[in-house]
């Protein structure tokens, strides 16, 4: 163990001074930040290595006995976080440290973390498009299908939903997309309050559109803070998706920032058609890693993942 690197209870987290720390990276992901952590995981814990400056949430869970620690909903990759220069050996000693309080450990490390070389992680892709340059610039930097579909969707007579809320856009996602995934309604529930607390808190804004019918076809929530959008929440109906407006709020959010030192994180995707997707905005890949730690009994071991170290 390093001197001074220790666990820490979540009632002993001083709060300013970790997202200080997590904050210190240009463009932080929304992830790591304490108030975002308290929605999605009122009872995590972390590795605090002397004054904040360098810091590690960990997700303290318990099944038939056996503690583990895994991300909760809502979030994609999870620290390490540093002030400091933090090598290969710094992030094997948070995980050394990390898994003498877990038998069974699964960690989404962010982007740009060194990695040990005898570490095998899965690795996930993360799309990001700077909007640096020009609105002009940024849309000639769009696929074929990108323009096409955005042709679409400026012909299709949608119009703004500007009193649209969060609860609508969750709505929206639940009645055409959550039958053709594994999330759970307690997991969407979750992560409306957080998208409602950081839209209440000017932290996060959110794109709709309506038909000609007045019916809400697409919408799309993203977390702001530190120069980073991240896109939390993108649900469509069909005829929606048919018409191209996803691509059309999109395109919105581009315009709101072209020119400016901002990052638009599109939050994946390793699905092959979300990254041609993202990608078709002229983003590029900015991908984190899933570890692996398992030190369950033998007998149990078969049950998880195998470990990503060698």
């Amino acid at each position: 163990m390093r001197p001074n690197l220790k666990y820490i209870t979540h009632a002993e987290i001083d709060f300013e001074r970790w997202d200080r720390c997590v904050a210190a990276t240009a463009h932080p992901q929304p992830y790591g930040f304490s108030w975002y952590l308290n929605w999605v995981a009122p009872t995590w814990d972390a590795l605090v290595y002397g004054d904040y400056e360098v810091v590690f949430p960990l997700f303290p869970r318990e099944k038939n006995g056996i503690s583990f620690t895994t991300r909760p909903y809502g979030t994609q990759a999870v620290g390490p976080y540093s002030t400091i220069p933090l090598s290969a050996q710094w992030v094997e000693a948070l995980m050394e440290e990390a898994m003498k309080h877990f038998a069974y450990g699964e960690f989404f490390l962010s982007p740009g973390v060194a990695l040990p070389s005898q570490w095998t992680p899965e690795k996930y892709s993360n799309f990001i498009l700077s909007t640096k340059a020009s609105y002009e610039e940024l849309a000639t930097g769009y696929s074929a299908q990108t323009k096409r579909n955005l042709k679409k969707a400026q012909k299709s007579s949608l119009e703004s939903a500007q009193w649209a809320t969060a609860q609508d856009v969750v709505r929206l996602w639940k009645q055409n997309t959550q039958d053709k995934t594994a999330i759970t309604a307690e997991n969407i529930d979750s992560l409306s309050k957080v998208l409602e607390f950081c839209l209440y808190q000017k932290r996060g804004v959110l794109l709709a559109v309506y038909d000609e019918g007045n019916t809400l076809v697409a919408g799309q929530i993203w977390v702001q803070f530190h120069g980073r959008s991240t896109l939390l929440l993108n649900a469509s109906s069909s005829y929606g998706k048919e018409c191209g407006a996803p691509t059309l709020l999109i395109d919105q959010m581009i315009q709101l920032h072209a020119g400016s030192d901002h990052i638009l994180d599109f939050e994946g995707s390793s699905i092959p058609g979300l990254a041609r997707f993202y990608s078709g905005f002229g983003a590029h890949d900015e991908p984190f890693y899933f570890h692996v730690e398992n030190n369950l009994p033998w007998y149990l071991h078969w049950r998880k993942p195998k470990t990503t170290r060698s």
